[in-house]
């Protein structure tokens, strides 16, 4: 009997004791008075989450009293293991104190508690080796199984799995070399499949909630992986498959978190070459390559090559200067072609997967080109993982897994995808969606996917020019000036004459046009499809027929549609069941249409109806929200995001004695809290709403009389927020000052081992930009000298961030001229004190800075400064 199955045993019988583990807890607490302790803590009962930011030795002093009554207790309940068990125990060296301390871990209610109790737990293990057995591997891999993981969390966990497999390592060579028994608790091996388990369910967190510590988990793997003793060909496949799953894409900003996946894939391939090993990189491993060289921005060879493209389809090279006569074909061939050719040089022949990757990649099947685009998926990757463990494998299965993988529905309709999408035009992209139809190719919700995104961001580009001005049309117009085809999902204007016009037999779609020809070649929207015509409609009527059409249950419609029916439902089931069937972005897409309905709903020839369809669609939308509480930051964002609109655009009652933006920054304090509830935490998108937020909220106080005071810590609260994103990964405590950050040591020299980032998150400049002028605006120069001491620390960081995106250090550069509008010579809110203190910062900033000016264009000039102001104002005047 494994370990496990016996805890298991003893969890399910403990809970029969009257005197369980949670119970003398309660107990105990009652007679020590300390429930308010315990919902500062959120161990075992409380209702409020632990937070990261309340750990101190009141709460450490108050787990401690609880750990020893655990083990009193635990020891007068051996009646509910058998005297067989009993022994197993002893004999693996562990009691049923051990036991009770694992089921305390393993009930945290949240995340962040069971760490916090884990890293206690292992604290008294390192002072009291011989007299407590240490924490054995499946309590790690079932802490691993939380779905409320953050990013403070993981953190803690990585460092516990990084001391615990170097502390087998050690206790193993210690008993090879001078052949002593293990310690009591160490002698369960961590063989390859569960190191495997540890590092598949480490991954999938770190996609979630913290991309940059994916090069921790590598090098994780690499270190303790070459300590288990096994055959090449079963180490080989778990390789393969751990750089499969590196190359998947995170849940947010999958662009600017590619260089750390990079770093993971060096750190693997590196071992993978060393002549000690020399392990086989079989098909899925190239794969996994090929997809992020397809997601890497073009290199400077692939830049010129795709400048010299014809504007004809296909599109050929066309020499524009005598000098392009020189440039072969050869040099433009992308990274994601190189490997493809190397994998089919190695015996791996094109399957539809390739072929896919291939046209994505530049080339297509008759070797004609295409436009290279830069894509973090291939059409058909989801039919490419088999839909097994790796752990559940039958035995000479290991390497060749392509033996297992099922054959795609459709042959061909992945290719076409992948035609469809790279394309310049709208006309390219109808061109090729029509092919593909004649030729009787199985039409899939993929290939309308594709085009419905063409469809959608032509009329986005036609629109930014009907719109664009000030400093959003600056940045865009910059970027577009850098960006090729095939960068981005925008899509190119059709400027060619008429001789190289592209023809098609049927007019350009429209949104409305498309989906009648898809439910008249009956595919119905669903799944992402659905996804994005819901997140993209132009209006609620729009968003209501796209969703009755879907494939989605009655009942489930039903519920999104109508308040009545979601009621009626929770009255008869008690929960949010049927709200949690809707997928994640899906729910997403719908908050979002409501919320933006809500800002424009209008009734010709009666605004009061008008009124009343905004505030229905407001209800709803914070509604469906508070239901179903979703682990899932974007319909949170949806609900802040419309909190920063103008008042006047959002239907909020003016007769509540307060102006409507302070009466919203109030409404967005208590959706932070309930995200906190959650352990979800912000992420920079939500922070940069809350800089807006707050910005309003300031404006409307200096104009209502009498409510000067009604939103005072409005600015402590955007410098708290920013200060816990931005926390370094050596800080667990709540900082609000910025320069206590600077200078902060790096993790690794904690235990020597652990490589994890300086920083939890990496702000893009942009967020950076939005915290700028929401601390300018409200004339807090103490928190901007504290920002710039920050950047002064991490610029690395911030402008490896900057690069991953077209107008990012454009962006960074931007940061740079509000800091020096703000608090230069143009800022007449400055005293002369306060002005020779910023001035001094500011300076001591650029000295930093001026090392890297080549990154990012250099110190902004004063009419650059004088230019921002102005921009700003017209702005603020809107």
């Amino acid at each position: 009997m494994k370990l496990s199955e016996m805890f298991a045993i003893y969890v399910e019988s403990v809970i029969t004791v009257p005197h369980s583990c949670e119970r003398i807890i309660a107990y105990w607490r009652r007679l020590r008075s300390i429930e308010d302790l315990s919902g500062k803590t959120g161990l075992v009962d409380s209702d409020t989450s632990l937070s990261v930011h309340s750990v101190g030795s009141q709460w450490e002093n108050s787990a401690l009293e609880e750990l020893k009554i655990i083990r009193t207790v635990a020891m007068d309940h051996t009646e509910v293991i058998a005297t067989e068990m009993l022994k197993f125990l002893e004999y693996r060296g562990y009691t049923l104190k051990d036991f009770a301390v694992w089921n305390w871990i393993l009930i945290g209610k949240t995340a962040m508690d069971a760490a916090l109790c884990l890293q206690l737990v292992t604290k008294q293990q390192r002072g009291a080796t011989a007299d407590l057995g240490r924490v054995p591997l499946f309590v790690f891999q079932k802490l691993l199984l939380r779905n409320d993981m953050s990013a403070e969390a993981l953190s803690i966990f990585i460092q516990q799995i990084w001391q615990f497999l170097s502390y087998k390592n050690q206790q193993n060579d210690r008993c090879a070399h001078t052949e002593q028994p293990p310690l009591r608790g160490t002698s369960e091996s961590v063989g390859l499949d569960e190191l495997s388990t540890i590092v598949v369910r480490l991954l999938r967190h770190v996609r979630k909630v913290w991309p940059a510590a994916i090069t921790d988990i590598a090098e994780l793997w690499v270190t303790h992986a070459q300590n288990n003793g096994t055959n090449m060909s079963r180490l080989a496949f778990h390789y393969n498959r751990i750089l499969q799953l590196i190359a998947l894409p995170s849940d947010e900003s999958p662009y600017q978190s590619l260089h750390h996946r990079q770093r993971a894939f060096f750190i693997l391939f590196r071992r993978m070459i060393d002549p000690s090993l020399r392990l086989e990189i079989s098909r899925e491993g190239y794969r996994a390559l090929i997809q992020i060289q397809l997601a890497h921005q073009k290199t400077a060879s692939e830049r010129e090559w795709a400048l010299l493209k014809g504007l004809t389809w296909p599109p050929y090279k066309e020499d524009r200067t005598g000098m392009d006569v020189d440039i072969q074909s050869e040099s433009g061939v992308s990274r994601a072609t190189t490997v493809l050719r190397d994998a089919a040089a190695r015996g791996y022949g094109p399957r539809e997967w390739e072929r896919a990757a291939a046209i994505l990649a530049g080339i297509d099947d008759d070797q004609s080109p295409t436009i290279q685009t830069r894509s973090t998926v291939v059409p058909i990757s989801r039919s490419s993982v088999p839909r097994c463990s790796i752990a559940s494998l039958p035995p000479g299965r290991e390497h060749g897994s392509d033996r297992i993988r099922k054959k795609p529905r459709s042959q061909g309709a992945a290719s076409w995808t992948a035609r469809i999408k790279a394309t310049r035009t709208l006309q390219e992209a109808w061109m090729c969606f029509l092919i593909c139809r004649d030729q009787g190719t199985s039409m899939n919700p993929q290939l309308y996917e594709v085009m419905f995104e063409k469809v959608i961001y032509n009329g986005k580009r036609e629109q930014d020019i009907r719109k664009g001005d000030g400093l959003k049309s600056q940045v865009s117009s910059t970027s577009k000036q850098s960006a090729v085809p095939g960068d981005g999902k925008e899509v190119a204007e059709s400027d060619v004459s008429h001789n190289q016009a592209i023809s098609t037999r049927e007019p350009l779609p429209t949104i409305n046009s498309l989906f009648e020809h898809m439910l008249g070649h009956g595919v119905r929207p669903s799944g992402r499809l659905l996804e994005l015509l819901v997140s993209h409609a132009q209006s609620y009527k729009e968003g209501v027929e796209f969703l009755q059409q879907s494939r989605l249950h009655k009942s489930v419609k039903a519920a999104l549609l109508s308040l009545q029916a979601l009621e009626a439902n929770d009255a008869a089931t008690s929960d949010s069941t049927l709200l949690k069937t809707v997928s994640d972005r899906l729910f997403a897409a719908w908050v979002n249409l409501l919320c933006k309905s809500a800002q424009t709903a209008h009734v010709p020839d009666n605004p009061s109806a008008g009124n009343d369809e905004r505030r229905e669609h407001l209800e709803r939308a914070f509604r469906l929200v508070k239901i179903r509480s979703p682990m899932y930051r974007p319909p949170w964002n949806a609900l802040l995001r419309l909190l920063s609109r103008h008042a006047s655009k959002v239907a909020v009652d003016k007769n509540l004695g307060h102006p409507p933006a302070v009466i919203k920054f109030d409404i967005a304090r208590q959706l932070l809290n309930s995200m906190d509830s959650l352990s979800l935490g912000l992420d920079f998108t939500c922070f940069s709403y809350l800089c807006a937020i707050a910005i309003n909220a300031n404006a409307a106080t200096d104009r209502w009389p009498g409510t000067q005071k009604a939103v005072p810590e409005g600015v402590m609260i955007v410098k708290t927020r920013f200060a816990q994103l931005v926390r370094p990964s050596s800080h667990l405590s709540c900082v609000t000052r910025l320069s206590d950050y600077c200078c902060c040591p790096d993790k690794r020299g904690n235990d020597g081992i652990s490589l994890q980032p300086r920083l939890f998150r990496t702000p893009h400049p942009a967020y950076l930009h939005a915290y700028i002028r929401c601390l300018g605006h409200y004339q807090d120069w103490d928190g901007l000298g504290d920002l710039m001491h920050w950047l002064a620390e991490f610029a690395g960081e911030i402008i490896a961030e900057a690069r991953e995106t077209a107008n990012g250090l454009v962006m960074f550069r931007r940061c740079f001229t509000a800091l020096r509008a703000h608090g230069g010579n143009e800022s007449p809110q400055l005293t002369k004190e306060e002005s020779e203190r910023y001035g001094s910062k500011l300076e001591g900033l650029r000295d930093v800075m001026h090392a890297r000016e080549d990154d990012w264009g250099g110190w902004p000039t004063d009419d650059e400064a004088e230019r921002y102001l102005l921009i700003a104002s017209q702005r603020s005047c809107k």
